[in-house]
């Protein structure tokens, strides 16, 4: 037996415990290791309106020149040494300006259209128009995209807001901060740096123009991606939403995608010749798909008409876009903020159409609109008051007219006297505020150095004027709509003198009011009625047979053409139409309803509708269930009667019966009326025709709060903080109106090529690619069948970079930035690689 020395016995002894040690201590730390693995600079490509499919079918399909992908660079890049998710869609609607919000703040919609209009002011937010932005950044006036200051205002921060202002590169985009100047100057310069030969041959052929921008954006990525203090890059390229909006030639959008391929192509060069190389990340994302089709024309319907319409009710409707802009002087004035297209059939309004507008229409989204009508108890009002100013007017009727107005009034006098309530301490708070804020503008410095504008002094300076100026504004506008509402409660019967009244100053000019309840968007009021005021038998004035109603479901949802001579098209325009309700009213009907509960109604023709019922379950996740129904109506006392049914094909969405339904044929209906989190409606449902619209309807509509870091510090900041969230409210439509497929309603110059805005998988199935050196722990080769909607987008990006951890908790740095929990789950398949 061999003896080993007691020194050496315990050299072994400590060597194996210290390699035990070291060995558990790595299997202990492993996963850490793998967690730290992360991306240290993120290059997003944004691509507008670009559809997977369409990606996936040119990469897949050769190229009979070369052999290769169509795509070559998609190819290489994603599909061989990246990843793809091939079923990532928009949560909601197909619509850029909500589509994007989603994708760079991770939350829930708060910003609902292209453009919204605030009920009681006419203000129009115009979130894709860049010119005002440009001119006011230059007079100092502003510093973000008017979709920025919304969220601002709300306190949602972007995914560039996880950088310092230095540490990023943005191009042009819809959430923007900080114009670019230097990128339309270098552009210019860029363009015609060319021989005098060179440049009079191309004048007299016609300048080439349209991609000049694009190109100096590309050149500005590709220079900063050199700069190792960036850490942050984006940029936007619109090229294939705008051909794709004209045409359906499959020649002219794949020519679009080999563009876009080979700018991939120069990024990913870049990226290549870079130190940070095996630290960064690149990312394709898109907003939304497009429904195209090479053998349809998409069709469009004027809704504008329509309401101009006598038939549709004579309004005088206020629009952001000018109707037939290519046929439009004024159109091309971008600063013209609201245009109101005159109806010759008004039945009480004519002459009055600057002043009184009573539909405002949101047509910018193409296979949606909304739609906002004046509150039709102001209608009553205001036609009740014209005919009491008549010099001319019968004696008999003097009296129930009188007795008509103040039932009117007063049915709604708490209502509103608690909004002004409110809207008075909101405002004297704002009043506060800008007392403050302008003391704070006086103080900021006239000069600033080089290095104070590298690091964004000035767009913060510029950031204080701009909220000065809102405020002013939404001080003034709100004060004018409260006085007129306050002298309007103030009548009082026995002092009544209509003569004497000015109707400016009791029905506010320029406001639609209220949201109209489903009562009164099935009986809306719109003028007298042709057979004129009518008494009953016992001398009160009939309210039924004296004005001309409206019902504005079974009106827009019966639309037919007789025109239509394509085949695979509809004659009727309008799938469906949709409206919030209040939870409260039907819950006799569903007595196990929490309170805060939201519902949805979705109809589609008397016998084929829904309710889409959503509430946030124990951890907070949004739950969803489908009711079927028919003939929903409102009293005016406020109750609702309707028949629950069974399911059966036909109904809103057009669910049970497509047959790529991810469920078995046995049991489909028991499990769509069940509730289920947004997750599992989403695994169900997203390959049908409709895709994801359950959760897409109740997104769209829904009302959504927001998880602020920070508690308000004072009682001015919870009032100024309830007045943005009354803002909000004030821009939720009346009504969705849905089209149906390959129609449009963009009255500006209507789409023949294709559209997005519906439900459809066409229009929300998205893109997004990923690929990254070894840092970054993206996988290679990997296709994620998985679905995922917008809200996966944000936390994973952050969770790529190291700033979001597994169970989403924040890094500290974002936290002080202003960042909270994010409601989408992270892409696992990519994250857990690490």
């Amino acid at each position: 037996m061999t003896c080993i020395p007691p020194a050496r016995a315990q050299f072994n002894l400590t060597l194996r415990f210290t390699l035990k040690a070291f060995l558990f201590l790595c299997l202990w730390l492993f996963p850490a290791i793998c967690v730290q693995a992360q991306a240290t600079r993120l290059v997003i490509i944004k691509l507008d309106g670009v559809p997977y499919d369409t990606v996936n079918q040119y990469v897949q399909q050769r190229d009979p020149r070369t052999g290769k992908s169509q795509l070559p660079w998609i190819d290489y890049i994603f599909y061989q040494r990246g990843t793809r998710l091939e079923n990532f869609y928009v949560r909601g609607l197909s619509l850029s300006g909500p589509s994007w919000s989603l994708l760079d703040t991770g939350q829930h919609l708060q910003i609902k259209g292209n453009v919204e209009f605030d009920r009681y002011t006419l203000h129009a937010y115009d979130y894709l128009n860049l010119i005002p932005f440009f001119v006011n950044g230059a007079a100092g006036k502003q510093a973000d995209m008017p979709g920025v200051e919304v969220l601002d205002s709300l306190g949602v921060p972007l995914l560039m807001d996880a950088y310092a202002h230095d540490e990023q590169y943005n191009g042009f985009g819809i959430y923007e901060r900080g114009p670019r100047y230097l990128t339309f100057s270098n552009a210019l310069q860029n363009r015609f740096k060319k021989g005098p030969k060179e440049l009079f041959d191309e004048w007299t052929m016609g300048l080439e123009t349209r991609n000049m921008v694009n190109d100096e954006l590309v050149r500005e990525l590709l220079t900063k991606l050199k700069n190792p203090q960036i850490h942050y890059l984006s940029i936007l390229m619109q090229d294939f939403d705008h051909t794709a909006h004209h045409t359906a030639d499959p020649g002219s959008q794949l020519q679009i995608l080999k563009d876009l391929d080979a700018m991939i192509g120069q990024v990913w060069t870049t990226i290549q010749s870079t130190p940070e190389t095996g630290s960064t990340a690149l990312v394709v994302v898109s907003d939304h798909g497009m429904n195209s089709d090479a053998n349809v024309y998409s069709q469009g319907f004027n809704l504008v008409k329509l309401l101009n319409s006598s038939a549709g009710g004579g309004h005088h409707v206020g629009t952001k876009r000018r109707l037939l802009l290519d046929y439009s002087i004024r159109g091309l004035n971008p600063f013209y903020d609201f245009v109101t297209t005159t109806s010759r059939d008004s039945y009480y309004l004519k002459g009055l159409n600057e002043d009184y507008p009573t539909a405002m229409l949101d047509f910018d989204g193409n296979e949606r609109a909304s739609v906002h009508l004046r509150d039709s108890d102001l209608n009553t009002l205001h036609i009740l008051l014209q005919q009491l100013q008549r010099k001319d007017l019968p004696e008999k009727l003097r009296r129930p007219l009188m007795d008509a107005f103040f039932a009117t009034l007063e049915r709604r006098r708490n209502e509103w006297q608690d909004i002004c309530t409110e809207l008075t301490e909101e405002i004297e708070a704002l009043r506060r505020a800008i007392t403050k804020q302008t003391a704070v503008w006086e103080q900021q410095p006239k000069k600033l150095t080089e290095e104070e504008k590298l690091k964004g002094r000035d767009d913060e300076i510029k950031r204080i004027y701009a909220q000065l100026n809102h405020w002013k504004s939404q001080e003034r506008e709100y004060s004018a709509y409260e006085d007129c509402i306050l002298n309007l409660l103030k009548l009082q019967r026995e002092s009544f003198e209509p003569p004497k009244l000015r109707i400016t100053d009791l029905i506010p000019a320029r406001a639609m009011g209220d949201q109209n309840s489903v009562y009164q968007l099935q009986n809306y009021v719109v003028g007298v009625s042709p057979e004129g005021l009518t008494l009953n038998d016992a001398g009160v004035l009939d309210m039924e047979r004296s004005f001309k109603h409206i019902n504005y479901f079974s009106l827009l949802q019966g639309m037919t053409v007789r025109n239509n001579v394509q085949a695979q098209i509809s004659n009727r325009p309008i799938d469906f139409v949709a409206k919030t309700i209040p939870t409260e009213r039907i819950k006799t009907f569903f007595p196990d309803l929490d309170p805060e509960v939201q519902t949805v109604w979705v109809y589609g023709g008397d016998d084929k509708q829904a309710l889409v019922f959503a509430r946030d379950d124990d951890n907070g996740n949004i739950s969803l269930r489908y009711q079927p129904i028919r003939n929903l109506q409102q009293n005016r006392e406020g109750k609702f009667s309707f028949e629950a049914i069974e399911w059966e094909p036909g109904l809103p969405l057009r669910i049970i019966e497509d047959a790529n339904l991810g469920l078995p044929a046995e049991g489909r209906p028991q499990w769509l009326s069940q509730w289920h989190s947004d997750l599992e409606w989403l695994r169900a449902l997203h390959r049908t025709h409709y895709s994801n619209g359950i959760v897409g309807l109740f997104e769209a509509l829904g009302i959504h709060s927001i998880s602020r870091p920070q508690p308000a510090s004072s009682t001015d900041e919870s009032l100024l903080r309830r007045f943005v969230q009354r803002q909000r409210k004030m821009i939720e439509a009346d009504l969705l109106v849905v089209a149906n497929n390959h129609w449009n309603f963009d009255v500006r110059g209507f789409n023949p090529g294709g559209n997005h805005g519906s439900f459809f998988r066409i229009s929300t199935h998205s893109t997004w690619l990923l690929a990254g050196g070894p840092a970054t722990g993206i996988p290679h080769g990997l296709a994620i069948e998985e679905p995922y909607d917008s809200l996966s987008f944000m936390p994973t990006m952050l969770a790529i970079t190291g700033k979001l951890r597994d169970d989403n908790s924040l890094a500290p740095d974002l936290m002080q930035r202003g960042f909270g929990h994010f409601p989408g789950p992270v892409v696992k398949e990519v994250v857990v690689h690490k």
